[in-house]
């Protein structure tokens, strides 16, 4: 009994051995905890906390500045990015009728970058007490006593009704006007001064130079924009004066007071009634088209 008293058993001594470990895993775990208490605090001060971090990037714009973004976003100095709802940004900067789309990204090392698609202005249209400006949706961008906006095409020959900022044009006869610009290419878009709608079955635009573009009813507008396309390209070739030219889908012509040379009969070179029309409509148009261009 002395033996066992005196001498220890192998299995107690493991259990003094294995002390050491234990405190040492328990040491461990309470700087894990410290760390991660101390990580905690900290995220929870910069996401709730007034601390600045990071900062605010505007591209795509020049007119919507960085404290356009913070009114709209409801963002407070010192800017914290963390803080910044980006779906609550994008949805109040939708609001705003400068803005079509806002995309939102962000950049090492902490910069949120607020990306502003513009709303762009496609025509502007007379309303009633003034002119509207309206985007390729045909919303109300701006509204001014007199025309501001000089780059973009008028639709002609018909008022708007009592359209507010911020409200949608609903006039088939607009959307229609609309439509065949939308569809035009960018250069071409630019040669275009106005699209007359006074009568929409007989759809008139004018070229920035006076050259009148008969698109008929309001059908097919977007091939009638291509065929508007191609044809002002062809006109540059030609020899004299372009009186009119007609994107009718089946048989468009330009009318002009002189053949283009290399259009001539195979026989002697007489005028091809091709380019130079003789439907019996014509002088009848003609005239209707120059009284328009006096307009």
């Amino acid at each position: 009994m002395d033996d066992k008293q005196n001498h220890p058993s192998s299995s107690g001594g493991e259990m003094q051995s294995s002390t050491p470990v234990q405190d040492e895993r328990a040491v461990f775990r309470k700087r894990v905890l410290k760390i991660g208490g101390a990580v905690t605090l900290v995220l929870v001060g910069l996401f709730t906390l007034p601390i600045p971090f990071g900062s605010l990037k505007i591209t795509g714009s020049d007119k919507v500045t960085v404290q356009d973004v913070m009114v709209a976003g409801d963002i407070h100095e010192p800017v914290n990015i963390l803080q910044i709802s980006t779906e609550k940004l994008k949805s109040r900067l939708a609001k705003d009728l400068r803005v079509e789309e806002a995309q939102i990204r962000y950049q090492l090392p902490l910069t949120m970058e607020v990306h502003i698609v513009e709303r762009k202005a496609v025509a502007v249209v007379p309303a009633q007490f003034g002119y509207l400006t309206i985007d390729s949706k045909g919303q109300v961008i701006a509204s001014e006593p007199a025309i501001q906006d000089t780059s973009v095409p008028m639709i002609s020959g018909v008022k708007a009704g009592n359209i507010l900022l911020g409200d949608t044009v609903v006039d088939k006869p607009i959307l229609a006007a609309l439509e065949y610009l939308n569809s035009l290419d960018e250069n071409t878009f630019k040669n275009i001064a106005e699209v007359n709608i006074g009568d929409p079955d007989a759809i008139m635009a004018y070229t920035v130079s006076g050259v009148q573009i008969r698109l008929g009813d309001g059908k097919d507008l977007p091939k009638k924009a291509e065929l508007t396309q191609s044809m002002l390209q062809d006109i540059k070739k030609t020899h004299g004066n372009v009186q009119y030219i007609d994107v009718n889908i089946s048989s468009p012509y330009i009318k002009t007071d002189v053949i283009p040379e290399g259009k001539k009969h195979q026989n002697g070179g007489a005028p091809t009634t091709e380019t130079s029309s003789t439907k019996k409509d014509d002088t009848k148009q003609d005239k209707q088209g120059h009284v328009e261009d006096k307009r």
